[in-house]
């Protein structure tokens, strides 16, 4: 540029010594991260005058909205709502436990020890009652209590799996029912959950009253 002769038409012209034409880098590298560059220069490093410097300033960082420039961001899709009764199914508490039934007109024995299965589903809060079925026992077995919210008190509480454990009387329509073990799903289950501290004990079958060695 020819300096001191007005910017009109005609009177410009290239600055014959200058031979560098690169654009300064708007950015610049600090610690291997990326920062804007607020030395403004002209092409090829050249110093700008005063004017130039007013429309070259950044945005200020703080008004600066990045989305004008680059788009919205997507956000990320919610977690899928899983309803309780979808992430318990086919899901149960299996206890074993016995109890004693007496026996009338017999003096050979006053009561004797029926060992039972306690089905606790964790889907709906429901409870049922079976006994393994053995052959010519010559006693009615099967399904004891039918499925269902089992009433714990007068209050109209029900049983809920934080009233089992291990070791446990459970009374259910009068009858009391004592746990001696539970399967492993339910024992690693309530591990996990830190929901019962007798479960991780082994089972011991030896609890149960007359149990053979």
């Amino acid at each position: 540029m020819a300096w001191g002769l007005p910017k009109l038409p005609g009177l410009t012209f290239a600055d014959p010594t200058k031979t560098q034409y690169h654009v300064r880098s708007s950015l610049r590298y600090y610690q291997g991260h990326r920062f804007p560059d607020t030395l403004v220069r002209g092409s090829g490093g050249t110093d700008t005058d005063v004017d130039s410097n007013a429309f070259a300033l950044p945005e200020d960082s703080v008004n600066y909205d990045p989305s004008l420039t680059y788009g919205r961001v997507k956000q990320a899709a919610l977690p899928a709502v899983v309803p309780h009764w979808v992430h318990y199914d086919k899901r149960c508490l299996n206890f074993t436990a016995f109890f004693k039934q007496p026996v009338y007109d017999n003096p050979d024995e006053n009561y004797r020890i029926r060992v039972v299965n306690l089905v606790y589903f964790l889907e709906d809060d429901t409870l049922t009652v079976m006994e393994p079925r053995v052959r010519n026992s010559g006693l009615w077995q099967g399904r004891m209590v039918k499925r269902g919210k089992i009433p714990k008190n007068n209050l109209g509480e029900c049983w809920h799996w934080k009233d089992f454990d291990v070791g446990k009387d459970i009374c259910i329509y009068g009858k009391v029912f004592h746990t001696i073990s539970c399967d492993l799903f339910t024992k690693v289950l309530h591990i996990c959950q830190t929901w019962l501290g007798e479960c991780s004990r082994p089972p011991n079958q030896s609890t149960v009253p007359g149990a053979i060695e």
